[in-house]
């Protein structure tokens, strides 16, 4: 093997390495709170590798929140995303995106760059995939779907929520429901005086 090619890939892997220690440590602090020396030694390198691969601390939490986040599923056939993210959500674990997110809420810089994130690589693509009227905001219930049902199932613990049978099915008519195209609401005020 070249000896370039050893060394790319294993800089390649040493990224990784640095990318999955600051998933972690994201995961678990506010974004103040993590430092870029912690994510280092996680990983047992220099903090320059960190800055050399990633730049700054505000990259490196960029590329972790589209890293931990589902945004791989979006490649699934349109007809399927309500189902695949229906099983996504109802994971047994803790999602390391979901408690980036949460944990992300208190800093302003922090939230400016998971907005950022959020409609780059989540509801833009989903959107992409949407036909008809209103396909950014029908992709951003969604997405506000998927996030608001995960922190009341894994952050709340919210009982109604933690049967599988039941969750399962109602939150993927649900997500399904925000994809698709449906008419404008016909007001109360034409029903009941037609009905007079």
């Amino acid at each position: 093997m070249l000896p370039e090619k050893s060394e790319k890939r294993s800089g390649e892997a040493t990224r990784r390495r640095i990318l999955a220690a600051a998933i972690t440590r994201f995961a678990r602090a506010s974004f103040e709170e993590v430092r870029l020396r912690d994510i280092a030694a996680d990983v047992g390198v220099d903090v320059a590798l960190v800055h050399r691969s990633f730049g700054s601390k505000e990259q490196l939490f960029a590329a972790a929140v589209v890293e931990a986040c589902p945004a791989a599923l979006l490649s699934t056939d349109r007809s399927r995303l309500g189902a695949v993210f229906a099983s996504f959500a109802l994971e047994s674990q803790q999602h390391d995106g979901l408690q980036i997110f949460i944990r992300s809420l208190t800093s302003p810089l922090a939230r400016d760059l998971i907005r950022a994130c959020c409609y780059r690589d989540f509801i833009g693509p989903l959107a992409d995939k949407l036909d008809g009227r209103a396909a950014q905001q029908r992709a951003a219930l969604f997405v506000s779907c998927l996030i608001g049902f995960s922190i009341m199932r894994e952050v709340l613990r919210v009982e109604p929520l933690l049967a599988d049978d039941d969750s399962g099915p109602m939150i993927q008519r649900l997500l399904t429901a925000c994809l698709d195209e449906i008419g404008p609401l016909v007001a109360n005020d034409q029903n009941s005086s037609q009905s007079s």
